[in-house]
């Protein structure tokens, strides 16, 4: 897919998204983390799960873990904010996340500022997308929101575990897509977004003159609807949110995210024919108590025509 293919398809991008995460009546698969005091559960199986659609408790048929490979797509922000030792810090960040995948998964990259860049398509191999990260620079505003979408595009037609990890530290000011639209594109992907946003969490500077207040507060709103943002988006998903200082490091969030995506469950279950059409509500439960349990919140059912 080119850059260009990238901008028609936003171009091309309904008001209602359409639903990119189609289930067949033989089978749906849930991706599950479950965690206990900051830890990943493992060893689980079927026994140990309670999903229910629609409210209605199912059979989970089989749980698999880590021999499932990822296809993640990092989606990173390299807008004039994070010029200079954010910019060394995230491609850091990325290349160590980039050196600890296995043989068997894939990655892709694609960059954002104020326009959209696929840097590397899907590919086990490593070398392409470190070496377009190294010749990243840092310019303009931000579009998260198309650069999300752009990736939940890439990852429409694969069905082992999808997952998308987005790093921004800014509002988007320059995206085609409407906050509102973003969730309803996530809820319709098949895909695991996480994020990863970095702001300053500093003390409140000299509020003495009313423009300094106004700008205080307006920088506190864009903080805090940025994350309210990518908090509803993880969450839609089945995956999760970091925060972290400004002057923080990045690589310890972006192997913590790592670590969690290989230790996932994928349930699977067959519900009965015939499957409505429409959104489905996913509850899943774990037969233990004190658990953390992160799974998409439900699907869009399409019948075959």
């Amino acid at each position: 897919m080119s850059l260009a293919g990238l901008v028609l398809l936003l171009i091309a991008a309904p008001q209602e998204p359409r639903p990119l995460f189609r289930v067949s009546t033989e089978a749906v698969q849930v991706d599950v983390f479950v965690g206990e005091d900051g830890r990943a559960v493992t060893g689980l199986g079927p026994e140990d799960f309670e999903l229910y659609d629609d409210g209605v408790l199912r059979n989970v048929d089989s749980v698999a873990v880590a021999e499932v490979p990822l296809n993640v797509v990092l989606v990173l922000d390299v807008s004039e904010s994070v010029e200079g030792v954010a910019l060394t810090q995230l491609r850091s960040a990325a290349d160590k996340f980039l050196d600890e995948l296995s043989p068997e998964d894939r990655a892709a990259l694609v960059t954002f500022s104020h326009h959209l860049s696929l840097r590397s398509d899907l590919t086990s191999d490593p070398a392409p997308l470190k070496q377009a990260l190294s010749k990243v620079e840092a310019v303009g505003g931000t579009s998260w929101h198309d650069a999300l979408f752009a990736a939940l595009e890439m990852l429409e037609a694969v069905r082992e575990r999808p997952v998308v990890l987005l790093f921004t530290d800014g509002a988007d000011t320059y995206s085609w897509l409407r906050e509102e639209q973003v969730v309803s594109l996530v809820s319709r992907s098949n895909a695991v977004v996480y994020a990863i946003t970095r702001g300053e969490r500093a003390a409140i500077p000299d509020l003495g003159t009313t423009r300094a207040q106004e700008r205080f507060r307006q920088n506190r709103r864009e903080r805090f609807r940025r994350t309210r943002l990518l908090l509803d988006v993880t969450r839609e998903s089945g995956g999760r949110l970091i925060e972290t200082s400004s002057s923080g490091p990045l690589e310890e969030s972006f192997l913590e995210i790592l670590a969690e995506m290989k230790t996932r469950y994928i349930l699977t279950y067959s519900p009965p024919a015939p499957v409505r059409n429409g959104w489905h509500e996913l509850e899943v439960k774990v037969k233990r108590k004190g658990v953390d349990v992160h799974a998409r919140r439900g699907y869009h059912y399409e019948a075959r025509r």
